[in-house]
């Protein structure tokens, strides 16, 4: 695995301002978040993510479920999609919602993934977790 900066921010405008040194928040970013790490850290062990600095959000207030006032849901980026799932306001009245999440993963990852992380992971089809530029035929998924 790549050497990389590992970084709790003490709070959210910290976590901010590391983030911000990024150049770019597409593959190939300095910075990158870890929620849940069930796709980030696989990426890392293959070379596909090579993070110079690795950004822990665990401690901060993000993992909230919370009704607004016109009814809806406002959603923290850390919130485990199992706790999605069966939040009783999701499961009640956003059931498709609900079953989505219960459908999409394994328990074990569930209870693991975050809302953010499955929102932004990189596509799980071998050809864009490869090493390459994105052309048919010339892209390897093992490391180089």
């Amino acid at each position: 695995m790549h050497t990389f900066e590992f970084f709790r921010p003490p709070d959210r405008a910290a976590a901010i301002a590391a983030a911000a040194k990024a150049t770019t928040a597409q593959q190939g970013a300095e910075v990158r978040f870890l929620g849940g790490g069930t796709t980030l850290i696989d990426l890392m062990k293959l070379r596909v993510e090579t993070p110079e600095r690795v950004l822990d959000i665990n401690r901060l207030a993000l993992g909230t479920i919370e009704n607004t006032p016109d009814g809806g849901l406002k959603i923290g980026a850390t919130v485990r999609n199992s706790d999605l799932a069966f939040h009783p306001h999701v499961h009640r009245d956003y059931s498709v919602l609900s079953q989505a999440i219960l459908s999409g993963a394994s328990a074990q990852i569930r209870n693991m993934a975050t809302v953010a992380g499955n929102l932004l992971q990189r596509t799980r089809c071998a050809y864009f977790r490869g090493t390459c530029a994105p052309t048919w035929g010339a892209c390897t998924t093992s490391p180089a």
